[in-house]
């Protein structure tokens, strides 16, 4: 029951990302994976490439690493409208082997929020096959996973990351990319990989494209070898919430206050294939209209009922189905609503029912 009360308070708390592009100064790849390696083949390096995209030149004031074990280096001169700059990090590999996942805050001066870079990879003791590393078969390539997550993005901003791939064939492989929604960029970071060779499909979710709240998924098809095959399909979830950063301190004063009466609900031990149903209430104490965005649900037979906009010093009675059809499985579950909302202070509203099956 603690994992389950851990979960209950992760979700009720976890709060939006700061890692987000302005446009202003632009990584060509925010997040470097090193992929599978050993112990003993020493210090890893890579360098993050960035464009000043801005009218004027921009400096780095400073660089901070979240691990002592990933040590960074930076262009210390102004970087001229439209010239590049770097960022080099190395990882220093003497910790053990393990997953590691590193961050690096990259502030630049006259800009408030810091850039966010990524390394990460996984260090063996001993070798590991492919076929351990890459379990996803598609054609002669081979990828580590092909339902891909790009956590939470800002609306009206980008967020990059990437997936590394490999050729297992003997001949050389052209790969492109095919994306099913102009929100989606995907690409090869080389249109050719020999045999043997690791490269990377660069995958970006660009909000500024089509306006679209909330839990988004888009997929995209491989073509290898300028040939298509409806199996080599990777898919690209993101949860896009409410930007601030262009709101005025009136803005902010005036702004809609989201309060829930509860934020979960414990149901009572119920049989599998039972209807559920819970009932909350969502008030509106700021100046201005609350308006919910979007409503996602885990499972799309779930039904919320409500008022998606709700006026200052007003509420909304906020009713939840759960039919018995999504109630099948037993033990303890949780099913988690997300509203997606125009108030500053909360962008995302988790509702939370919960309990145990039998």
């Amino acid at each position: 029951m603690k994992w389950f009360l851990f979960l209950l308070a992760a979700l009720l708390l976890s709060s939006p990302p700061t890692n987000q592009e302005d446009g202003r100064v632009v990584f060509e790849k925010p997040v470097h994976d090193f992929g599978d390696f050993k112990i003993d083949d020493g210090p890893k390096t890579h360098t993050f490439s960035f464009t000043n995209k801005w009218d004027k030149p921009v400096v780095i004031q400073r660089v901070i690493s979240s691990c002592g074990c990933a040590a960074p280096e930076w262009t210390r001169h102004p970087v001229a409208s439209g010239a590049k700059g770097e960022v080099i990090v190395t990882f220093n590999n003497d910790i053990g082997p393990y997953p590691f996942d590193k961050s690096l805050s990259v502030y630049f001066a006259g800009i408030q929020r810091p850039y966010i870079l990524r390394i990460r990879g996984v260090v063996h003791r001993k070798p590991v096959s492919v076929a351990q590393t890459h379990p996803i078969v598609m054609g002669p390539l081979r990828l580590k996973k092909q339902n891909l997550d790009l956590g939470q993005i800002r609306q009206g901003l980008t967020k990059t990351d990437s997936i590394e791939i490999i050729n297992t064939s003997k001949r050389p492989v052209f790969l492109k990319a095919k994306s099913n929604h102009l929100n989606l960029l995907v690409r090869s970071s080389s249109g050719r990989i020999d045999p043997g060779e690791k490269s990377f499909l660069i995958y970006t979710v660009d909000s500024r494209k089509e306006q679209m709240w909330g839990d988004v998924l888009f997929h995209a098809n491989l073509i290898i070898n300028n040939k298509e095959n409806p199996l080599h399909v990777v898919t690209v979830k993101a949860s896009v919430k409410m930007n601030p950063e262009g709101l005025s301190a009136s803005d902010k004063r005036n702004a809609p206050i989201p309060q829930m009466n509860k934020s979960a609900f414990n149901f009572a031990t119920t049989k599998s294939g039972s209807d559920i149903q819970a009932d909350f209430i969502l008030y509106n104490k700021g100046k201005t209209r609350l308006v919910v965005y979007k409503i996602d649900t885990e499972h799309q037979d779930i039904q919320v009922q409500m008022k998606q906009e709700i006026a200052p010093a007003d509420h909304t009675p906020i009713t939840v189905r759960i039919p018995g059809h999504v109630t099948r499985e037993c033990g303890e579950v949780i099913y988690t609503i997300s509203l997606t909302t125009n108030a500053p202070s909360r962008p995302t509203i988790h509702v939370l029912i919960y309990g145990s099956i039998e």
